[in-house]
């Protein structure tokens, strides 16, 4: 029976526009919760907040926080279609708390506006219109991978100069580009030959793939010679930082498509002072080819 449940939840997330990656992550969690209650509940009245608190602590032994979290996370999605469906009064996910972090862990790894810069430049000299541009959209934007892969070659307005971005939990937004990007977009695009939509393919005449974005960002950041690994969470953290900086909170949350001020407060407190530049003033603005 939970199977049954578990599938139609996801069934409905997905009609809702919940985006394929989180869509995956979900049906993980929650087909490992179904395999659990399988032995465990006999009755669904019995799925308590005290029977899920159990789960949560037995799933996410010796693992991280944010396992934990994305466990309760899934949990909530349930609860609240089986209250949907009348199979249930209360949603028993409801008072199910995320871990806390402490303030040091919060805190993310950015890179410092000349490591920024080395990045950039070593970006435009060595590597290809469609790489150079990948690296050139996640610097100047803070785009994640899913965003970058999901983008179709007629979702760009070169007058208004912004790009319409799938959004993380389904939707989509607009996001400011600045000039030097849409120069680099247009003389991208204008040396395409294929008729694909999909904005970005891979040598193969494939689109490019999460991971794929993911290893080219890593073996770049080695290549520039950068100190510690560049991941495309350092990216988006050190853009965010830059808009903070110049823009404040709530500025940066639109920026960032964040729901709440309270994720985007906390690059707020990183050191503003090694960051004075954004969009057009970004410090690889200029000639880049």
């Amino acid at each position: 029976m939970m199977y049954e449940l578990v599938t139609g939840c996801i069934e409905s997330e997905k009609e809702r526009g919940l985006s394929k990656e989180t869509l995956k992550e979900l049906e993980r969690y929650l087909h490992e919760f179904a395999t659990y209650c399988q032995k465990k509940l006999k009755n669904l009245e019995d799925m308590t907040s005290d029977y899920l608190r159990e789960y949560v602590m037995t799933r996410g032994k010796d693992r991280g926080k944010d396992l934990k979290k994305a466990v309760v996370w899934s949990l909530r999605k349930l609860g609240a279609y089986l209250v949907l469906r009348g199979n249930l009064v209360k949603n028993p996910a409801k008072p199910l708390r995320h871990p806390k972090r402490s303030p040091r862990e919060q805190l993310p790894e950015f890179l410092k506006k000349d490591e920024l810069r080395e990045l950039l430049v070593y970006s435009s000299k060595h590597l290809c219109k469609r790489d150079f541009l990948i690296v050139a959209l996640l610097c100047s934007t803070g785009m994640r991978p899913s965003a970058i892969v999901a983008l179709k070659r007629n979702c760009f307005s070169f007058s208004q100069k912004y790009i319409i971005e799938k959004a993380k939990g389904g939707g989509f937004k607009k996001t400011a580009l600045n000039d030097a990007v849409c120069d680099l977009l247009q003389d991208y695009l204008d040396h395409r030959k294929d008729k694909s939509l999909a904005m970005f393919l891979t040598d193969h005449q494939k689109p490019v793939s999460i991971g794929g974005v993911q290893i080219l960002v890593k073996k770049t950041g080695v290549n520039t010679g950068l100190q510690s690994p560049l991941t495309c969470n350092k990216i988006r953290h050190t853009f965010a930082v830059h808009a903070a900086d110049r823009h404040g909170k709530t500025v940066t949350k639109a920026l960032m498509g964040h729901r709440k001020l309270s994720t985007t407060a906390v690059y707020t407190h990183l050191s503003a002072r090694h960051f004075k530049h954004l969009i057009n003033t970004h410090p690889f603005m200029g000639r880049l080819s």
